[in-house]
């Protein structure tokens, strides 16, 4: 029995995550077995790229294709697809780049959004700020948040990672906090007694509690966590 099964009061995890994923493998156990049984199934069909474009669109169709994330998977999938099939483009070179100035786009003009951080390398800061938004691409953020009053905000990460220090942090009643990983990772240093409610979908990836037991759990403090996680893990931790 594991942490999150021995104190369910204190970590919740939504059925989404494992829906997501779970669609993810019929899908693809389902093509699998049309070809084995003589369908004439197209190779690219069962390639990375096309893994990568159906999680995008799944997550895109689950966000009613609101700005996000999502877009990057596809615009990467789909040019490494676009690049298979004409090869005399070389147009593999400019995919990251594209995708990267795909991303600051979003990030830029997502609607609704507060101050932004924006880190390309190893940055430590603090925030008393109330709301957070950061954005980490190849490069990481270290960010203390002091905050008495913690509302949520949205945090970032492509082919980097984040560490998030709630030790100093309270909650009046919820905060929700937005986290979309994509080959890489998010730490969270979050006091013991806060309830954790999961709701990111994972692919090829992880959620994971490993905060210090307590028989104390707040009932007016929840941290909501939703977003979604592909070829990375989010890591909850005490002191």
């Amino acid at each position: 029995m594991n942490r999150e099964e021995r104190h369910p009061e204190r970590f919740r995890s939504s059925r989404s995550g494992r829906f997501f994923g779970g669609t993810i493998l019929i899908v693809v156990g389902g093509i699998l077995l049309a070809r084995q049984m003589g369908v004439a199934i197209p190779e690219w069909a069962l390639t990375w790229q096309m893994l990568l474009i159906a999680i995008g669109v799944f997550v895109g169709a689950r966000r009613s294709f609101q700005p996000g994330g999502w877009m990057v998977l596809i615009v990467v999938g789909g040019a490494f697809l676009l690049n298979d099939f004409y090869p005399k483009l070389s147009f593999s070179q400019y995919i990251w780049p594209l995708a990267i100035i795909l991303f600051g786009v979003i990030m830029i003009f997502k609607p609704g959004r507060r101050k932004r951080y924006w880190d390309g390398f190893q940055n430590e800061s603090s925030s008393s700020e109330n709301n957070i938004d950061i954005n980490s691409v190849f490069g990481g953020t270290k960010k203390r948040v002091v905050s008495k009053d913690f509302k949520g905000g949205e945090v970032n990460a492509v082919f980097g990672g984040n560490d998030l220090d709630f030790s100093q942090a309270d909650i009046n009643g919820t905060a929700t906090l937005e986290l979309n990983v994509v080959f890489g990772g998010a730490k969270l240093i979050v006091p013991a007694h806060w309830k954790i409610e999961s709701n990111v979908d994972c692919v090829f990836g992880s959620v994971e509690d490993k905060r210090k037991e307590t028989n104390e759990v707040a009932e007016n403090k929840t941290l909501i966590l939703k977003g979604g996680v592909v070829f990375g893990s989010i890591e909850i931790k005490s002191y």
